[in-house]
């Protein structure tokens, strides 16, 4: 039924405001509008604080890139968490049934609690989901991206290791000897990994020949994880090593710690060979370590 017919059906002695809402929406709409995609500094925002440097695409790709895995692994298995949410009501149903009978309450007319045991679907009556199929192949080809797009950061990283190394042979230094270490090695450390992750990407697309790109391209991958996992523990320990115990319960330190320690099960899946995670926790790990550095990188987008 159209608004006009609503406003016409209305009593005459009730003043007609049934257009308030539509326009309110309108001009709440035109100006999102204007102050989003009609407008030149929400391009030259995104341009400036998402597409100028490789980090921060990168940083958008992440979450993108394994939040398209969680939903192609929730749509593939769609069935299977169908099943089990109702098999978790019809267990909840009969506690219910149970204390009620404890209770000495009559429950035999009830249709809800006297309900059968729930039966899976067969696998010929299980259609597979074309967009699982899609949203995975995206994660496919994002991931190829990203790291396309750190081919260079090797390069990029070698600054900071020559910065930290003259901090560490530096007489006149305030801070501790133990810290500029520490620096020195992360800064070692995203180098390596960097390399061993760019080595496996060239065999992998046969841009390096070595007669077995296959066993190479698995075996320089596996380095760079092991490398990154090295990198994570160094990290979580300086977290804890170089806070105070009182500042422990400030939120920004505990999101930090977070995004650390969710992807130690992702370096341990990408250690080896066969993996230990199924698509979903992949994704969910991902999407774990990954949220918060892309809602920070969108929620600071200007749009005024």
């Amino acid at each position: 039924m159209s608004i006009l017919a609503i406003s016409t059906m209305s009593p005459p002695h009730k003043p007609r405001t049934t257009f308030t809402l539509p326009l309110n929406l309108l001009l709440q709409l035109n100006h999102l509008l204007k102050k989003s995609i009609f407008s030149r500094q929400f391009y030259q925002e995104i341009n400036d604080k998402v597409l100028s440097k490789s980090s921060t695409v990168d940083q958008n790709l992440y979450f993108l890139c394994y939040f398209s895995l969680l939903l192609s692994s929730i749509l593939n298995n769609k069935y299977n968490i169908l099943n089990f949410l109702q098999k978790q009501k019809y267990n909840l149903l009969q506690l219910v049934k149970k204390s009620a009978n404890t209770l000495n309450i009559n429950t035999n007319d009830s249709k809800i609690l006297n309900q059968s045991p729930p039966q899976p679907i067969p696998e010929s009556q299980q259609n597979p989901s074309k967009l699982a199929y899609h949203l995975k192949k995206i994660n496919s080809y994002l991931a190829d991206v990203r790291i396309f797009n750190r081919l260079t950061d090797s390069i990029k990283y070698m600054p900071w290791l020559i910065d930290e190394w003259h901090g560490f042979n530096d007489p006149t230094a305030k801070s501790p000897r133990i810290d500029r270490f520490v620096n020195v090695i992360q800064a070692l450390n995203c180098i390596v990994l960097e390399i061993f992750e760019n080595i496996g990407w060239l065999t992998d697309h046969d841009f390096i020949g070595t007669g077995n790109n296959p066993y190479w391209c698995i075996e320089t991958y596996i380095w760079c994880c092991r490398v990154w996992g090295a990198y994570l523990i160094i990290e979580i320990i300086e977290i804890f090593r170089r806070t105070p115990i009182n500042q422990w319960k400030s939120k920004n330190w505990q999101i930090n710690l977070f995004k650390n320690v969710i992807q130690l099960p992702l370096v341990l899946h990408w250690c080896l060979r066969d993996g230990c995670l199924t698509p979903f926790w992949v994704g969910l790990c991902g999407c774990g370590a990954s949220w918060w550095n892309f809602k920070d990188m969108w929620s600071s987008i200007n749009l005024k």
